[in-house]
């Protein structure tokens, strides 16, 4: 590139010898700088030059690889969103079918066959090993949820999500309407153990203090197998305030919300994608020309004048 440069800096060196110092070191309007350029013989290598310089620079590898990351991300959520609809097309299906009796003794692999699938459970609620997860807010106001073993017949235990109570019913006993003796028969979902928030303080099965729902330390310290069940509320408000009145849960609604952003998350993607090549485009359409290599070379060799 210096090879190159040296015809220019020599013959504008001599052009700059002629002329006052004013006007070697004036800025000059883009017309006379290309006329410059046309006068100094500037040829297509050095704009052949500038573009490799232009290609290879960080922030055209930048605006290179923008575009290509956020294309890629875009289409891995086509993806995911095809996904999310196929899975919340089979969780409607299930949340719909007709209920089934739960198992005496589920594993791990009907768990994940039937979660969201409505069961039938009958038993005996153990409220001397009920636990308290919280705090948690409904609606602005703080709560606990209340998870509680259920004794089936066979005397094998399950752990029940009930649902929701306000913070002032924490004590069992400001709440006896939540603590039927005889058996009951609930209708519930079929949960998977909820993953830990890396946020969340860790829970103390000792102290009874829970802070998230911990199925393998709450079967373990009940005494139930690891099967997590989910309470349906009924849908009639009616039976919403009088439950929330007299202290009972408020368990799980009959339709379950599972987000779905990936529309949005692809729509994002893509608009930075197509965002971004257009300024890759236009950067690339408007590269440095030979009479702004001249104008360099003129700046440059009028210091030293």
């Amino acid at each position: 590139m210096l090879a190159r440069c040296r015809p220019f800096q020599s013959a504008l060196g001599r052009f700059a010898a002629h002329q006052p110092r004013s006007v070697a070191t004036r800025r000059f309007p883009p017309l006379q700088r290309r006329w410059y350029a046309q006068r100094l013989g500037a040829d297509d290598s050095v704009l052949t030059s500038e573009w490799k310089q232009l290609l290879l620079s960080w922030k055209t590898l930048g605006l290179i690889a923008i575009p290509i990351t956020a294309f890629a991300l875009g289409t891995w959520q086509v993806y995911r969103l095809k996904w999310k609809l196929a899975l919340l097309d089979d969780v409607n299906d299930r949340m719909h079918r007709r209920p089934i009796p739960l198992p005496l003794h589920v594993t791990a692999d009907e768990i994940a066959r039937n979660e969201y699938r409505r069961v039938l459970v009958h038993g005996v609620f153990d409220h001397a090993a009920e636990m308290l997860v919280g705090p948690r807010a409904m609606e602005g106001e703080p709560g606990f949820i209340v998870v509680t073993p259920l004794v089936r017949e066979d005397g094998s235990r399950v752990l029940v999500n009930r649902g929701w109570i306000r913070r002032d019913l924490k004590d069992p006993r400001a709440r006896p309407a939540s603590q039927p003796a005889e058996p009951v028969t609930l209708v519930v979902f079929v949960r998977r153990a909820p993953r830990d928030n890396a946020f969340t303080p860790k829970s103390d099965p000792l102290s009874n203090e829970w802070y998230s729902i911990d199925v393998p330390r709450m079967a373990a310290r009940s005494r139930s197998q690891e099967v997590l069940l989910d309470a349906i509320q009924p849908e009639t408000v009616t039976s919403a305030l009088h439950d929330s009145r007299n202290g009972i849960p408020l368990g799980t609604p009959m339709q379950i919300d599972i987000r779905n952003n990936h529309l949005q998350y692809l729509c994002t993607w893509y608009a930075l994608g197509l965002l971004t090549s257009a300024m890759l485009i236009f950067k690339l359409r408007k590269p440095p020309t030979a009479a702004s290599r001249v104008k360099q070379m003129r700046d440059r060799a009028g210091r030293f004048l």
